[in-house]
């Protein structure tokens, strides 16, 4: 069983003899939209902006304060943050949504996979998404180092080697269209991805030479709404927030899928990740920042964790 599994397998007992609950950090500013989280191992989340930039929250202090800045080494409006120790950085999607109002300065047009030093932020790595209408969304990072990159404006997961110089395509598959969002590696050392618009979940095989296999979609236990920001929990679970309304879990058997709910009612998750048994979330509110007549989100926003159940 994983660390990960057994802190939350823990959680209930540790908060029926006293220990009190995480309660949520506000973050700051009115016009942070953060939609995705990464937190390290040693506590310290990472949060993205759609508007620009990464934020570093330490989690025991609670401490916020700002770690790239927008427009840095060319970084845009943010999607998917990804914190590597194995490669010293934190990975971000970057994309350019000038043409939906939204405009960073200095950033790159484009879509972009961009490494930071997970140490200094200074940025190292800058990789442009290859072909026409790609949207750089989210990343996992492999056994061996290598980034997958889920392109949500094309049925394709990209790859980076350590090393190289530009993105290849890991696998591209008609199946798998729609809006590749969320994905994460299982225990089983296969990549399970799903799908932002259709609700879809799928496994895609990982070769022992590295390879794409075969695309298998999973059968779920009830629908997923808008899934987003996924991390794995051990095994073959994963946590996973979708985007109208619920945080959930979610257990791989077989084909099969079991989706268990563990909050529900929030506005706009977008990403979530784990820390010492917590789930902690971000609320992206993407469509109040495309569009103006929207329903405002409320303020502060915030890195919320999930009461334990």
């Amino acid at each position: 069983m994983s660390r990960s599994k057994r802190f939350l397998m823990a959680l209930p007992a540790l908060f029926a003899m006293g220990a009190s609950a995480p309660s949520a950090i506000d973050l700051p500013g009115d016009r942070l939209f953060p939609e995705s989280v990464s937190i390290a191992a040693n506590g310290v989340a990472y949060v993205a902006s759609l508007t620009g930039g990464v934020w570093r929250v330490t989690l025991a202090s609670r401490k916020v304060e700002p770690w790239v800045k927008p427009g840095a080494y060319g970084s845009g409006a943010l999607f998917g943050v990804l914190a590597d120790p194995r490669n010293k950085l934190v990975w971000t999607c970057t994309n350019d949504f000038t043409a939906r109002g939204v405009t960073v300065a200095g950033a790159d047009a484009g879509s972009w996979l961009k490494g930071f030093d997970i140490r200094t932020g200074e940025g190292k790595v800058s990789l442009a998404l290859p072909g026409k209408g790609s949207i750089c969304n989210d990343m996992a990072v492999g056994k061996d180092g290598s980034v997958y990159v889920a392109d949500t404006g094309n049925p394709r997961i990209l790859r980076w080697k350590p090393g190289a110089t530009a993105l290849d395509i890991w696998v591209e598959d008609a199946t798998m269209a729609g809006g590749l969002d969320g994905l994460a590696f299982g225990g089983d050392g296969h990549l399970y991805i799903n799908n932002v618009r259709t609700g879809a979940f799928f496994r895609v095989a990982m070769g022992k030479d590295g390879k794409a296999g075969a695309v298998t979609k999973l059968e779920t236990s009830r629908p997923l709404e808008s899934p987003d920001g996924m991390r794995p929990l051990g095994g073959l679970d994963f946590a996973l927030a979708e985007g109208k309304g619920k945080i959930s879990r979610l257990t791989v058997k077989g084909d099969k899928v079991e989706v268990t709910t563990l909050a529900e009612n929030i506005a706009s998750p977008t990403g979530i990740d784990v820390s010492k048994g917590t789930l902690w979330y971000v609320q992206g509110h993407v469509g109040a920042l495309f569009n103006p007549a929207a329903p405002r989100p409320a303020l502060p926003f915030r890195l919320t964790p999930v009461p334990p159940r």
